[in-house]
C-alpha cells in the first residue's frame, strides 16, 4: 500500500508541476497578447482563449497536490479542542466527505462533456473541442477524489499504527 501511494504522490507531484508550466505558458500567451496590441496594432489569435482554457487547467491540475500536501482551508475552531483519537476520526470523515463530492462533481462534469462532445460545441477561434477540456477536468477531479481517499487511508492507519504502538508501551 506504501508503494501505492508513493507513486499516486509522484503523480500529484507531476500534476502540481504541468500546473506551474501551464502557468508560465498563460502568462507568455498574455505577455505576446498585451506586446502585439500594442506594438503591433494585431491581437494574439486565440490569445484569450488559450488564456481561458489554461486558467481552468492550472486549478484543476494543482488540486491534487494541494489535496495531498493539506492545503486545504481548515476551520479549526472546535477540533483544536478534540482528543486524538476524535482528531482522526473527524480527519478521516471529512476526507471521506472530500472524496464522496469530488467523486460526484467528476461524474457530473464528465456527463456535461459529452453533452458538449454531441452538439459538437468548439472555442470560437481555435476550434478546441468544449467537451474534451470539460471531460479533461472530469478526470483531473476524479484524480483529486482518490487524493482524499489516500489521506482518509492515511487518517485511518495512523489511528491503528498509534493505538498499536500505545498497546505495547503500557
Amino acid at each position: 500500500m506504501n508503494q501505492v501511494i508513493a507513486l499516486f504522490d509522484r503523480l500529484c507531484l507531476v500534476l502540481g508541476w504541468l500546473s506551474g508550466f501551464i502557468a508560465a505558458f498563460v502568462m507568455a500567451v498574455t505577455f505576446t497578447g498585451v506586446v502585439m496590441r500594442y506594438l503591433l496594432r494585431s491581437p494574439l489569435m486565440g490569445g484569450f482563449e488559450m488564456i481561458e482554457i489554461g486558467m481552468g487547467l492550472i486549478v484543476f491540475t494543482a488540486l491534487p497536490l494541494m489535496v495531498r500536501k493539506g492545503g486545504n482551508i481548515c476551520v479549526t475552531v472546535l477540533s483544536d479542542r478534540f482528543s486524538p483519537l476524535w482528531s482522526r476520526i473527524t480527519t478521516f470523515l471529512s476526507q471521506s466527505v472530500g472524496a464522496v463530492l469530488m467523486a460526484f462533481i467528476s461524474w457530473r462534469v464528465w456527463l456535461q462533456g459529452e453533452r458538449l462532445l454531441t452538439y459538437n460545441e468548439v472555442t470560437m477561434e481555435l476550434r478546441v473541442p468544449k467537451g474534451l477540456i470539460a471531460q479533461s477536468m472530469a478526470v483531473l477531479l476524479m484524480v483529486t477524489a482518490l487524493a482524499f481517499v489516500f489521506c482518509a487511508l492515511e487518517a485511518l492507519r495512523r489511528s491503528q499504527t498509534r493505538a498499536s504502538a500505545g498497546t505495547g508501551s503500557i
